[in-house]
């Protein structure tokens, strides 16, 4: 997750009062472990891949030992996954801790410590077996008992509804066997439990503090913490995997250590590359994405990003009231423009919430086909929606009203660009407020959001599941301060169709009721969809061998070692 004032593209989670995007509880984040019994080929939920990846390291050719360099943008600030509400701590410790299950480069939920996850004869019922031979880094053994602690222990947690939206209770019914009642049916289930990492049982006694000794099992070892210096971690010797279960796969993690420094700048991660101070960023600076592309030193891998930026609507202000107005300022958003100046080409249109990641639920012609019906920029049809609806309000022309962004370099760009189109306009005076990233978030998901008279800029990170992209930008349960409904868009059918897709198992019906959900809230407009991003990193050519992008933004190390996505990195110094 980033940051508010990190360059990084999207800034607010799904999750209740973030400080920024939510990732490692969003469906599928993680690595995933060898032997799993899903595969994109036999589970219907899977979605379809929307671009392509590198190809993966070598297993006959790869070099053991040596240290990885790379970036965080912002310092790790919680060792603990029940209070971790920003990406980079996800970062951090998505190679410490490991889930039941995990989601590989495809969207495929993959087993990791779970050698089978199936769904009994009841509907509510789903029986986790454990893998054996587990274990942990302070060299306890897995077992169900430690699963269901791990679950239990989110109750009353910051990151509650991680588990707690479909968790009603789990029994323990062998050693390595964990039997798990749902609150309610939950089609995402797969993904989720993706999300939630397994500690030891004594986390839960109170007897280890995960915030002085992080104890997962994953294939590396927390080592050493500097605030806002760097974070690292060392190889697991211990580690469960060993080759068997894929020939593809080496018998231990290449990598034997694993060093993130901590650069806020942009620019200055960019210089540590050029300079070979460091191997990796994973944050590339948009003005220097041409030159790096075209330089054989470095590599930069893209992937169709999990998010997008929006333009929210205070819909208890007139004229934001009128829904003929929020359709004709998002007439005036010049999308292209925005992709072309300030992304430099890097992304696309979006014209509905849902990502074409989630390829089984949405499309690019989809997208273009809403776009043109209803919102794309067009500043004719613009100035007649925009007449049409201050004459059914009876008010008067301009409006004065303000656009509001936190300090992020390239979000200021955009909105000002949105700025200029409406204040070329008879309809609007629109003035643009900047803020320091806590202010913003302050203001944004306050109570009275939708009182203020504010255009609000944001971005959104989500995962492979498309509820991820609804919920909680537009159920009304999550109005603010609870979550970030901040438009407090209140529409009776909209809740309805949100819910019955979360509980609809069947990829075709689910997608049918997306697309007219989708439809719904293009037509009513509560906001403006600016883009879709990619994700991106750079490396060192010479040095960093196999390295794969992964899509969601807190699993984005999953690459250095993940079994079952077959996908491992090795260092050539």
């Amino acid at each position: 997750m980033a940051q508010g004032n990190s360059p990084e593209r999207f800034d607010v989670s799904r999750r209740k009062l973030v400080q920024s995007l939510g990732v490692a509880g969003v469906a599928g984040l993680a690595g995933c472990a060898g032997g799993s019994e899903t595969d994109t080929e036999t589970d219907p939920n899977t979605p379809t891949p929307t671009d392509s990846t590198p190809t993966p390291a070598d297993s006959a050719n790869v070099k053991m030992g040596g240290e990885l360099i790379a970036t965080f943008g912002a310092d790790v600030k919680n060792f603990d996954p029940t209070q971790q509400n920003d990406t980079t701590s996800s970062k951090a410790f998505g190679l410490v801790y490991e889930t039941l299950l995990s989601t590989d480069f495809s969207g495929a939920p993959q087993n990791v410590l779970a050698s089978s996850f199936e769904q009994a004869d009841e509907d509510l019922t789903w029986v986790a077996t454990i893998r054996e031979g587990v274990q942990f880094h302070n060299g306890n053994e897995l077992t169900a008992e430690d699963v269901k602690a791990s679950f239990d222990r989110y109750e009353g947690t910051p990151r509650q509804s991680d588990v707690y939206n479909w968790y009603d209770s789990s029994e323990v019914t062998g050693d390595y066997e964990l039997t798990i009642k749902l609150s309610r049916q939950y089609a995402p289930l797969k993904f989720m439990v993706g999300g939630v990492p397994i500690v030891p049982k004594e986390v839960a006694a109170g007897d280890l503090d995960l915030s002085e000794n992080p104890v997962g099992t994953g294939p590396y070892v927390f080592d050493k913490h500097e605030p806002d210096s760097l974070f690292r971690i060392q190889r697991n010797e211990d580690y469960w995997w060993n080759g068997t279960e894929n020939e593809n796969m080496p018998e231990k993690p290449p990598i034997e250590t694993v060093t993130f420094r901590i650069i806020t700048e942009q620019s200055a991660q960019l210089a540590a590359l050029q300079g070979g101070d460091v191997d990796f960023i994973n944050n590339v600076p948009a003005d220097s994405y041409q030159d790096l592309k075209s330089n054989e030193d470095f590599t930069v891998n893209e992937r169709t990003e999990g998010g997008f930026d929006f333009f929210a609507f205070p819909m208890s202000v007139e004229p934001f009231t009128n829904a003929k107005v929020r359709r004709g300022v998002s007439r005036l958003i010049p999308r292209e423009a925005i992709i072309s100046t300030v992304y430099k080409g890097i992304g696309s249109p979006a014209y509905t919430p849902i990502s074409p990641l989630a390829a089984q639920f949405t499309s690019p012609e989809f997208n273009q086909q809403m776009g043109k019906q209803y919102t794309a920029y067009n500043v004719e049809k613009a100035n007649r929606l925009l007449k049409e609806g201050f004459e059914e309000l009876g008010m008067e022309a301009p409006f004065e009203t303000s656009i509001v962004t936190n300090q992020n370099p390239q979000r200021i760009k955009w909105a000002q660009l949105i700025q200029e189109s409406l204040n070329s306009t008879d309809y609007f005076e629109a003035e643009l407020e900047q803020f320091e990233w806590n202010t913003y978030v302050g203001k944004v998901l306050a109570e009275d959001s939708h009182e203020q008279n504010s255009l609000v800029c944001l971005g959104w990170s989500a995962g492979w599941d498309p509820d991820n992209y609804v919920h909680n930008l537009f159920h009304t349960e999550q109005f603010t301060p609870a979550c970030c409904n901040l438009m407090h868009y209140d529409k009776e059918k909209v809740d309805t169709m949100i819910d019955d897709a979360l509980q609809t198992y069947d990829v075709e019906e689910r997608k049918t009721i997306y697309q007219d959900l989708m439809t719904t809230l293009v037509k009513d407009s509560p906001m403006a969809y600016v883009s879709f991003g990619k994700a991106m990193d750079a490396f060192s050519s010479s040095t960093v061998k196999g390295f794969q992008t992964y899509p969601i933004d807190g699993g984005e190390f999953t690459g250095v070692f993940s079994a079952s996505a077959e996908a491992f990195t090795y260092v050539d110094k």
